[in-house]
C-alpha cells in the first residue's frame, strides 16, 4: 500500500483514517534460507494501533510476491484480494509462516498520502 511499486489491491491509502503513521520494517527468513520476507507494519500516531501492513516475499528461485493488509473499521483485517479475517496471521501466505525474525527497524513518522515513505 505504501511501497513505491504498484500492485493490484482492493486496499487503498485513502481508506486509512489516521493521517500520520509510524512504522517498522521487519526482515524474516525461512529456516532453510530459501525465503526472505520484509514486513512493513504501520501504526497510527494518535490511536497507537496497527492499521496497515505491506508484505514483500523474495524466494531464492526468483519469485517476488507482494501483499498488503488493512485494518477495517469493524476490527477485521482485509488482504489485497478482499479476503477478511479477525486475525492478521490467518491472512498471511503459508510460505512466510515459521520464518525467523532477523532484524527490525523503525520507519520515521509520515503522512498518509505522502510519496515520501
Amino acid at each position: 500500500m505504501f511501497l513505491p511499486i504498484q500492485c493490484a489491491s482492493v486496499n487503498q491509502r485513502s481508506m486509512i483514517s489516521e493521517l500520520t503513521l509510524v512504522g517498522t520494517c521487519s526482515r524474516y527468513q525461512s529456516l532453510d534460507k530459501s525465503v526472505d520476507v520484509l514486513l512493513y507494519e504501520y501504526a497510527g500516531t494518535q490511536v497507537k494501533r496497527l492499521v496497515a501492513c505491506d508484505l514483500v516475499i523474495y524466494v531464492k528461485t526468483g519469485e517476488v510476491y507482494m501483499h498488503d493488509f488493512l485494518l477495517l473499521n469493524d476490527g477485521n483485517w482485509r488482504n489485497a484480494f478482499g479476503e477478511v479475517s479477525s486475525s492478521l496471521i490467518a491472512l498471511l501466505p503459508e510460505i512466510v509462516l515459521g520464518a525467523e525474525l532477523i532484524k527490525r527497524e523503525v520507519i520515521e513518522e509520515f503522512l498518509v498520502g505522502s510519496d515520501d515513505v
